[in-house]
């Protein structure tokens, strides 16, 4: 992945230089896609193979990278909290804003309209580029063989942007040509799903049926046609979700298939092409399964781990640049240890501000024993049900002891998490309180303090902490798909496909492989256990909701999944931490005590188009409720 991005700053000059621009990223923002300036001379761009290559990677660079703004985009969900919290995410967390004034991170509109007009400009110039077999540029157009890659490259990288346009708004206008000031297109109306889903559905088939299936070296990792079949699944997941497969908007008002965000009544067979394009994917290419793997009790040197030392797959998936589970993945910033300084305890990291983004406590509680019972008992959307006291009410069947908390959890909450005891290298986490006013070394002050730290993603082996600070160096590559989110798109809509009471075997079967590598007990065990029926449909979804959270947590995802499973009114109300309070007598008493009350209303479930781009277009609807 770094070889495709290593260019960047050079390619930033290059634009700057052939383009006359102030940079590429300008480079059809606006209403949908600017029209030209006038100034732009593209017969140097595409009149070179090596030029033309940069400007296909370029679009790469359009793809998300969710560390590189150090707070995640689930800091904005239930599971997390920005440390700094009066930033943007504090801005959602309140509602304070509107389709005038959105928060950078959520104003998706243009950014992804700049690249899909960069795509359009590509395609319509791609054919006439002289190939050039002794070009030296990465991504050249070398021969007439690449030259049909790069082309399809381009169609899979278009299909990607709109999928990504319908998760944030649903149906968006569908542009496929660069435009001038003149083009009658600038006015398009929004697309139905119907549109959106034949466009990008039809996009990805052509695009999987002309590239690799996967690929290396050099190439790696430009879209191939795993990649092209993974947006098509997760497009038809999306759409298939009670957002939009429901007869009424997300304010609940009645709606008609010509809508651009509702299909306009209930059809489960939106399931059933979500459950077939992701075992597509999932047998697309037999080099792509889980990262299952066993290591050693030293792994850890200084280092606390009590989970499973068979269940290390998982905690290697993050931590090796290159593995059979990653599709594609975005670099973070070469050979550094940067994400560790920015996610490990302020008291870490000498040189500057850290943990960025918080794990909250509805995040911790959602992890079960190693014997697969949960922990506390929850209602329908897997929000914690309250006792007496006003904190989470244990679920007497797991033996939970709540003030030993992180005793005998799923291998994957030790992987996630930095907690009380926990160490780091050779530090011990200590974020206690004590009555009279002293705080534990890692006890935040005049910031978020949820009691808990982000310990995903991070390299204990591999960076460590001395006297200087954070020492030591690895790579991080930010996953933008893996094959486990495939395992659950197909579990989740084979699930909700079946009636209610049918054979699950199919789901079981897939959900197995996740619970393998996690050392955790298989799913009809942990049914059996629990008292549930396999054959439950509502049961079933509960179950893989919370192991979608557990493992798709903090790539992106769960911001996305509250809203088109239309549970955020439900899950997002109260934020819980962890108070960890020193006694007298030294020993450690634990509360669940909410630490923010925050606003979701039914209107949030779909981003509001930038008010500008309504102004300019008097075609384009806005979103219910903005």
């Amino acid at each position: 992945m770094k070889k495709i991005f290593i260019h960047i700053n050079q390619l930033i000059a290059c634009c700057i230089l052939i383009f006359n621009l102030t940079s590429c990223a300008d480079d059809g923002s606006g209403l949908l896609d600017k029209a030209e300036s006038g100034e732009l001379n593209e017969e140097r761009v595409f009149s070179n193979a090596g030029y033309t290559g940069q400007f296909l990677t370029d679009i790469y660079r359009r793809m998300p990278n969710g560390w590189l703004e150090n707070v995640y985009l689930d800091a904005a969900t239930d599971i997390g909290e920005s440390r700094p919290w009066w930033g943007w995410v504090n801005t959602v967390h309140t509602g304070a804003y509107n389709a005038s004034d959105i928060p950078d991170r959520l104003n998706r509109w243009a950014d992804y309209y700049a690249a899909i007009r960069a795509c359009n400009k590509f395609l319509e110039h791609i054919e006439d580029v002289p190939a050039d077999p002794e070009a030296t540029i990465l991504g050249s157009i070398l021969n007439d063989s690449i030259r049909e890659q790069r082309k399809y490259e381009a169609v899979c990288l278009r299909a990607y942007f709109y999928s990504e346009l319908v998760r944030c708004y649903g149906g968006v206008p569908l542009i496929t040509k660069t435009l001038d000031i003149n083009s009658p297109e600038l006015y398009t109306p929004r697309a139905t799903l119907q549109e959106m889903k034949e466009f990008i559905v039809e996009e990805c088939d052509k695009a999987a049926a002309h590239l690799v299936s996967r690929q290396t070296g050099m190439d790696y990792p430009r879209a191939t046609s795993t990649i092209a079949k993974g947006i098509k699944a997760r497009f038809l997941l999306h759409i298939a979700s009670p957002l939009f497969n429901n007869n009424v908007d997300a304010l609940g008002n009645a709606t008609t298939s010509d809508m651009p965000y509702s299909w306009g009544s209930y059809d489960k067979q939106h399931w059933k092409d979500a459950a077939d394009a992701a075992m597509d994917v999932l047998t697309n290419d037999s080099y792509y399964k889980l990262v299952v793997k066993t290591e050693n009790s030293n792994f850890f040197p200084q280092a606390s781990y009590p989970g499973s030392w068979k269940a290390m797959g998982w905690f290697n998936v993050f931590v090796t640049d290159y593995n059979t589970e990653v599709f594609i993945a975005n670099p973070y910033k070469g050979n550094t240890n940067e994400l560790e300084k920015w996610q490990l305890p302020g008291s870490f990291n000498t040189g500057g501000d850290a943990s960025y983004t918080l794990p909250t406590y509805n995040y911790a509680a959602i992890f079960e024993t190693k014997e697969g019972i949960p922990v506390y008992k929850t209602d329908d959307y897997g929000v914690p049900l309250l006792d007496s006291n006003g904190e989470f009410e244990i679920n007497p069947a797991s033996g939970f002891d709540p003030q030993k908390p992180y005793d005998n959890r799923d291998s994957r909450f030790y992987h996630s998490l930095y907690y009380q005891g926990a160490k780091f290298s050779n530090l011990t986490i200590n974020v206690w309180r004590a009555e009279d006013g002293r705080k534990g070394s890692e006890y935040q002050v005049g910031y978020a303090n949820t009691g808990l730290f982000l310990r995903k993603f991070l390299n204990p082996k591999a960076i460590t902490r001395n006297n200087s600070g954070i020492q030591g160096t690895t790579s991080h590559r930010y996953p933008l798909m893996r094959y486990v989110e495939f395992i659950l798109a197909y579990a989740e809509a084979e699930n909700e496909y079946l009636e209610d009471g049918a054979d699950r075997s199919k789901v079981i079967e897939q959900l197995d492989k996740i619970r393998e590598r996690a050392d955790m007990p298989d799913v009809r065990t942990t049914f059996q256990r629990n008292g549930w029926s396999i054959t439950s449909k509502k049961q079933m979804r509960k179950f893989i909701r919370n192991e979608r959270t557990i493992e798709l947590a903090f790539e992106d995802n769960r911001f996305y999944d509250i809203r088109r499973w239309k549970i955020g009114e439900e899950t997002q109300k109260t934020i819980y931490a962890h108070d960890v309070i020193l006694n007298d007598d030294g020993t450690i008493t634990y509360k669940i005590i909410p630490w923010e009350r925050r606003l979701f209303q039914a209107k949030d479930h779909l981003l509001p188009i930038p008010q500008g781009e309504i102004n300019n277009n008097e075609n384009l609807e806005q979103n219910p409720g903005w």
